[in-house]
């Protein structure tokens, strides 16, 4: 994985490869044949350390050799026992009931432990190397804003990367904007001065490390205002905090998480709010 490649190399981090063998596994993952034996498993692992390891990463391989049936747990246990700070994950890009009834595995994985996931959408071929200029950090106000502007002052400050700030608002109820028309039209216009006036005061906070900070709002939806800003800019990273939470409530709008996961090309960071 590029990005976790980069940021090794960036903090001077040690790396554990990991692969966990599940029961019932799909014959192939990312187009390529599904990695079902202890054997096999080691031997790819070892060949993507050894190049790695040309490129002066400190890295180890394990295979979590017992099948499982959730793939989750296992990795959340071998991160804690590694003492990771980050988790590296490539999405499979599928979409289906169980997955939106009970999340992906990277939802599963910080809705059971705290270790933040970097999270590689499924790749385009003939796509450049992981290049962090562009850093997109979506805002929402009753969420853990701190823990954005944290990963969004460490990862811009060290790769020079420019930070866009955005911010969107979420829209009335259809069922009140019939109602009161021009009270909510009020409330929000008053809403969005208010977010404005916060975001500004945000990017000012993070100009004092980092060198080129924007502070966008958007009158769209929030999903579509990251995925819409993330392909403009284009951005090389976004960072989503979020509570980890899924399960029926999205059966009929799925999360923005959800949505990210089925676009090609998107490397994520997935931050569990405190």
């Amino acid at each position: 994985m590029p990005a976790a490649r980069s940021f090794a190399k960036k903090f001077g981090a040690r790396l554990l490869l990991l692969h966990v063998l599940e029961q019932q596994a799909p014959a192939a993952v990312h187009g390529e044949p599904h990695l079902s034996t202890a054997d096999e498993a080691l031997a790819y692992l070892e060949r993507q350390a050894q190049e790695l390891r040309r490129d002066g990463v400190v890295v180890e391989s394990h295979v979590h050799e017992r099948p499982v049936d959730e793939v989750a747990p296992a990795v959340d246990r071998h991160a804690h026992g590694f003492g990771a700070d980050l988790i590296a994950m490539c999405a499979h890009g599928r979409s289906n009931l169980r997955t939106r009834m009970v999340g992906s595995i990277a939802e599963r994985i910080l809705r059971g432990g705290s270790v933040p996931i970097l999270l590689r959408t499924v790749r385009e071929p003939h796509r450049a190397e992981f290049d962090l200029r562009r850093l997109l950090v979506p805002l929402d106000f009753g969420h853990d804003v701190d823990t954005a502007l944290s990963a969004a002052r460490t990862l811009g400050n060290s790769y020079d990367a420019s930070v866009t700030l955005l911010c969107a608002l979420e829209r009335p109820a259809a069922t009140t904007s019939r109602l009161l028309p021009a009270a909510s039209a009020l409330m929000t216009a008053f809403e969005e001065d208010e977010l404005c006036r916060r975001l500004v005061e945000l990017a000012d906070r993070l100009r004092a490390d980092v060198r080129d900070v924007q502070a966008l709002f958007s009158d769209q939806r929030p999903t579509e205002a990251i995925l819409a800003v993330g392909e403009s800019l284009p951005a090389d990273l976004i960072v989503i905090v979020t509570d980890a939470h899924t399960g029926l409530s999205t059966w009929y709008d799925v999360s923005t998480g959800q949505q990210l996961l089925r676009r090609p090309d998107l490397t994520l960071l997935l931050i569990k709010e405190l």
